[in-house]
This record gives C-alpha cells, structure tokens and sequence, in this order.
C-alpha cells in the first residue's frame, strides 16, 4: 500500500518529522538514516523582504506573512545589526549545514507541545508552492530568495531533499519525486515569467533526476529507494515536462534533452498516467486512483488530474471534476477551538476518512473547478470560509478545521500553514502558471 511505503522516518537533528504531500503526516522519528554524501551546488542567496532593507513590503497581508514565515522561527532576543548583516547572503559549504531561508511550513502556537520539534521545519514541496505565490503578487525577490535557496541545496546529481530544517540546516535523507517536480514548476514558471534563465541548472538537474526514476512502464517511481509509484508526483511531473519542453527553442537542451526528447517522454508518460492511474466511474463520474496498487480517492489528485486531462483536450476532465463536487464538499462548521466557520472539501473520499475540512485541498480543487470554468458556489464560499480565517490577523489560514491523527489517512491540525496561504495566493491571482494552459 502506497501510504504505508510514504510513512518514511528521517533524522533532522535529533528528532523530526515526516511530511507526505499524499498523507500530510508528521511522525516522530524511529531511526537515523545513512547520510547523503553527494556534493551540494551551494552559491548567494540573496535577500528579500523583510531581511533586506532595500526591498518593499508586499500590499497583500497574506503575502506579508508568507515572507515572515521565510528563514528560522524569529529569536526571542534582539539580534545586533552586526548579525542582520551577517545574513544578507547565505553560501552553502559542499557539505550544507547553517540556517536557510526557505519557508517555514507551520506556524505552531508556542503553547502547542509539537512547537520545540516542528517550528523551523520546512518542507520542499512548500516552498516550491510559495515561490508561484511570490511571483502572482510581483514579489520577485521573494521567489529569487527562495528558488536561489533550493538552487544552492540542490544536489550535483540533480536530486533534492523533501524537507529542511531551517535553523539547523539539516536535511531529511530522503527523495521524493513529487518535491522534486514542484521545485522544477516553480522554477519553470519564474523562467516564463520573467523570460530569464538564472535557475537552468536548477531545471536540468530535476529532469535529469527524475527521469532516472522511471520504471518500464513509462512511470516514474516515488524515489530511488522506493518502488511505489505515486500519480500526484506523475500528474506533477508531466505537467512540468509540458512545460519546460513549450519554454525550449530546438536547439536548446536541459538536463541532457532536447525539446523533442522531453516532448515525447511526456507524451509517454501522459498515456500512462491515463491508462494505468485513471478510474472511469460512469458516464459522468471518473477519478484518480492515489498510485499503483493504492486505490485511496485524495482530493488533491483529483484537482491535479483534473487539470491535467483538461491540458489534454480530455473530456473526462469533466468526470473527475464531478467527483469532487459530489463526494468531496464538507457544509459550514465551526473550527475546533475558534468562533470562526469554515466549509470545504474532505482531503479523502470513501470509508473512516478524517472528518476534517483540509483548507490546502478545498483551495486546490476551487482552483482546478475554475481552470474547467466550472461555476462553483461550493467552492467559492469554501475558499472565501478559509480566508477569512486569516483576516485581521497576523498570523495565516488554517490548515484545517479540526485536529486528527491516523496512521492510514495522516495528520491534520488547526495550524496556520504556508501551504493555505500560498494556494490562497495563487487562487487570487487565477492560477495561470501552474500547469499552464
């Protein structure tokens, strides 16, 4: 079963998380793991606000607080100017280590007992997340920041930890497909924004990289120690090789490829996807299946396939949407612990899932609807609910509207979280580079 190979352990320090973007489960570590001992690219980082002085705050106050929540949890003592300065740029030793200014995923109540293990902890996949955000507000320095980062992390091989610890500057020893396709995304889409090609090795290295993960099938496998296949980490790495592939003149190679050599791994990759992920329901009702072998219905692959098949010119885009209309919506409740409501959509379907309204989901499948031009008033107030959670605070939107813990279906909580905050972003602003049209 997929969600049991994704209940990973990993040593960040002494003790540490797990984070799946399948299951958004965060475990206490069991054991340590032999240590990576590829070579970083290392390289500047170069500050954005509010470490530089120079810059301007963004205007929008959900965009404010996602460049707060970048670098270690702020320190209870002032810090001198000598030691602000000190942090203008940050160059990263072939062996890592020091503090990075990547996004921290959680804003944990200081009173909440997981606060000490989990506060600086970033995971890939967020920040990856956060840089479409920065670029949807016209914060390029905040992308810059973020993406220079995972450039500098970035292994000569290509591959890329799945989280970071960002005052210690430890990594998870673990790699994930799916995390490494969202940073080749993000990446991606600065180089179609801002036609500049400042993160090349970036791009080249991911595509190298997971394309060396691809079973004989035509899949590519959830990481080298792994042989589980995902089809969120498929669904995201076509849409990246899509992508990427649209951006490159004919004479222009990344990674090793050429345009039509990524063009017509894509198309292989796409077919399979469709052939061997993809469940057909009725006439008007189709899903997509967690990975090979795990039959589990995640709302957040439904709105990844369903923009997928509608890049296609699918009209089974339109099934999977039904799905998440009709099993999905969670009506207004209020949130444990608060006097605000919410409403939304289950992060699974199907039997003993969490009763739990997840705010990454709901806003991803309200993206997904209106990139379909599917009028939804459902998810419409849903996203509206989620927001409001945020407003006249300084603090982010929930992650959900209630705690729970489950082996099988994962981890939720009340928490702020960057992941809410930056889908918010993106829905805002329409959502038009991710999984271009």
């Amino acid at each position: 079963m997929l969600v049991g190979a994704l209940a990973l352990t990993l040593t960040l320090g002494l003790s540490a998380p797990v984070y799946s973007a399948e299951t958004t489960t965060v475990q206490p570590v069991a054991a340590k793991a032999k240590k990576k001992k590829k070579h970083r690219r290392g390289g500047k980082v170069r500050a954005a606000w509010p470490r530089s002085k120079k810059a301007k705050a963004p205007k929008n106050q959900l965009a404010r607080w996602l460049a707060k929540q970048v670098g270690p949890a702020p320190r209870k003592k002032k810090r001198s100017r000598r030691a602000l300065a000190s942090d203008s740029t940050t160059a990263l030793s072939s062996a890592g280590g020091g503090k990075l200014w990547l996004i921290r995923s959680f804003e944990i109540p200081t009173s909440d007992s997981a606060s000490n293990r989990l506060a600086n902890y970033s995971w890939t996949y967020d920040n990856a997340l956060a840089t479409f955000a920065f670029i949807g507000v016209g914060l390029r320095s905040g992308a810059e920041q973020l993406l220079d980062q995972l450039q500098a992390l970035q292994r000569t091989d290509g591959s890329l930890e799945f989280a970071f610890d960002t005052k210690s500057g430890d990594a998870a020893p673990y790699y994930r497909s799916g995390a490494l396709a969202w940073v080749g995304m993000a990446a991606a889409a600065y180089r179609r924004k801002y036609d500049n090609d400042r993160y090349a090795k970036l791009i080249g290295g991911v595509i190298k990289y997971l394309l060396s993960l691809r079973n004989s099938g035509g899949l590519i496998r959830g990481g080298p120690d792994v042989g589980w296949v995902s089809t969120q980490h498929n669904l995201l790495a076509a849409g990246f090789l899509r992508d990427i592939a649209d951006q490159m003149t004919s004479s222009k190679t990344l990674g090793g490829y050429s345009r039509s050599q990524l063009t017509t791994i894509h198309t292989t990759l796409s077919n399979a996807i469709v052939a061997k992920l993809l469940v057909v329901d009725s006439p008007t009702l189709a899903h997509f299946k967690q990975g090979v072998d795990d039959p589990q219905i995640p709302i957040d692959v439904q709105a990844l396939g369903a923009m997928f098949l509608k890049l296609r010119g699918d009209a089974r885009a339109t099934s999977v949407a039904n799905t998440i209309q009709a099993q999905f919506p969670v009506a207004s409740r209020r949130v444990s612990g608060s006097s605000s409501y919410v409403s939304g959509y289950k992060p699974f379907t199907g039997t003993g899932v969490p009763d739990v309204i997840w705010s990454e989901g709901t806003i991803e499948a309200a993206v997904a609807l209106d990139r379909l031009n599917i009028t939804s008033p459902t998810a419409t107030a849903a996203v509206t609910s989620i927001y409001a959670t945020s407003i006249g605070s300084t603090t982010g939107p929930i992650g959900a509207d209630r705690e729970a813990v489950s082996p099988v279906w994962g981890e939720y909580h009340t928490w702020p979280t960057s992941a809410a905050a930056s889908w918010l972003l993106i829905a805002a602003d329409g959502g038009d580079l991710l999984l271009t049209r």
